[in-house]
């Protein structure tokens, strides 16, 4: 069975490239074979092809017709795409993480209670143990605000004065009672206690950002964060700070969540809790394949000399850098640290997170050639590449696929389709004439429909 067909497996792929060179890989008849629509490949040499082939996850051939068939073979499957338009794999620069995901919420749909709100609340939730809080969730009913304000009492009623909260429809907002209201440390005024307006997500995500979590709560938090990127049309996901809020715990999540069928992949930049808590070998069920961790975050908060001790430990131990500064102050600390930085054989980046002026971003220009630079001053890297002008959707998709690569570094293995690089796309239906809407059609990962 070739490695299109059961896109579940998730041993295939790595047993066929295990031990092999890149060459070694592309040598042989093509998996697949793409024709019939528009490939954008990102790729100024060769912005637009017909067709492309694919051998074990990687682009085999990408540019005319017959030079893909020619790697044609009666296991090859051909398939036409029937005007639908190929793009890199789109890259999502950060990956959302909301801590109030991180809280055991259940749902309550009030419409079900028949008129018996305690028998129904005794039968769909299930309580925590000992005096744990009680987060409920209320469904998008009409009268679910009203209806709130009869839940709080009949949940005292049968769990007693713990903690409790009700988010109404998704919303942010709901009620408290005065146990949660003095475990996370907020107040509600009168009105919001008796509109259910307070503002539950303000007053609920330092507390939840706090608490001791496990990869259960942290899978929680991030399956619907991964499952979004990838119905949005994202193939490479990057974690600016793993490990900031569970340390190891992350990791494992996000290697039980990869570890089945493909979803997206994770490119994470390790924050200093996770390095102190990891020994740098990825969990067993990890598909290291759709799991990097190669990156190092520092943060110029602390003393300069630290900063710069601490990257250089980390630069020689052979760790790609994620350099972080939030004020001017900072900054000052982070060219000193660039420039005590022997020129390294990996691309590190520099990441300044404050409006800057032209005084300002000219310290750092001299940085652009061995650094990734991303800051509010970085002019849009459309404009050096003029054949985007004629290419119609494609600027349009360029921040997404080969801009965002650039400034994460990522160029080599993600952003555009070329020979050799890992065959992620993102399909659309519609003309890459620029004309009409774009629908997504559907990604693939490794030249595996996801």
């Amino acid at each position: 069975m070739c490695l299109f067909c059961d896109p579940a497996t998730a041993s295939r792929l790595s047993y066929r490239a295990a031990g092999k060179t890149i060459a070694q890989r592309l040598e042989g008849p093509a998996d697949v074979i793409l024709r019939g629509g528009p490939i954008l490949t990102m790729d100024e040499l060769q912005p637009r092809a017909e067709a492309l082939s694919i051998r074990d996850g990687l682009v085999q051939f990408v540019g005319p017709l017959d030079g893909a068939m020619a790697h044609k073979a009666r296991s090859t499957r051909v398939i036409d795409l029937g005007g639908r338009t190929v793009i890199p794999g789109m890259v999502l620069d950060s990956l959302p993480k909301d801590p109030l995901a991180l809280l055991d919420w259940q749902d309550v749909d009030l419409s079900e209670s028949g008129g018996d709100l305690k028998g129904h609340l005794a039968g769909t939730l299930t309580p925590p143990l000992f005096s744990e809080p009680i987060f409920v969730r209320l469904g998008q009913g009409g009268d679910a605000p009203c209806r709130s304000h009869d839940l709080l009492p009949a949940l005292e009623d049968l769990y007693g004065p713990r903690p409790i909260a009700i988010e109404t429809g998704g919303s942010g907002r709901g009620l408290a009672n005065r146990a949660m209201l003095a475990l996370v440390g907020a107040t509600a005024d009168a009105g919001e206690r008796c509109s259910g307006a307070m503002d539950l997500a303000k007053a609920l995500r330092p507390f939840a950002m706090h608490k001791h979590h496990t990869v259960s709560s942290l899978t929680r938090m991030l399956t619907d964060s991964i499952s979004d990127a990838r119905n949005n049309g994202f193939t490479t996901v990057i974690d600016r700070a793993m490990g900031a809020i569970g340390g190891r715990a992350e990791i494992e999540a996000v290697a039980l969540l990869l570890g089945g069928r493909r979803q997206v992949r994770v490119n994470a930049v390790a924050h200093r809790r996770l390095r102190e808590e990891w020994d740098g070998r990825l969990p067993a069920e990890t598909r290291a394949e759709l799991l990097s961790v190669d990156t190092a975050l520092i943060e110029a908060s602390q003393a300069s000399d630290d900063v710069v001790r601490e990257a250089e430990l980390l630069d020689r131990a052979g760790w790609r850098l994620a350099l972080v500064a939030s004020d001017p102050g900072e900054l000052d600390k982070i060219v000193k640290t660039c420039a005590a930085l022997k020129p390294p054989c990996r691309r590190h980046r520099l990441e300044i997170r404050f409006p800057i002026d032209p005084s300002v971003a000219g310290r750092i220009e001299h940085l652009e050639s061995e650094f990734c630079i991303e800051s509010q001053a970085v002019a849009s890297s459309v404009a050096t590449y003029p054949y985007l002008s004629t290419s119609g959707i494609a600027r349009q998709v360029f921040a997404a696929t080969r801009g965002t690569a650039r400034r994460f570094g990522l160029e080599d293995v993600a952003g555009s389709i070329a020979t050799a690089r890992s065959a992620d796309f993102t399909i659309f239906e519609g003309s890459a004439s620029g004309t009409g809407a774009l629908r997504l059609s559907e990604t693939w990962i490794d030249g595996i429909p996801v």
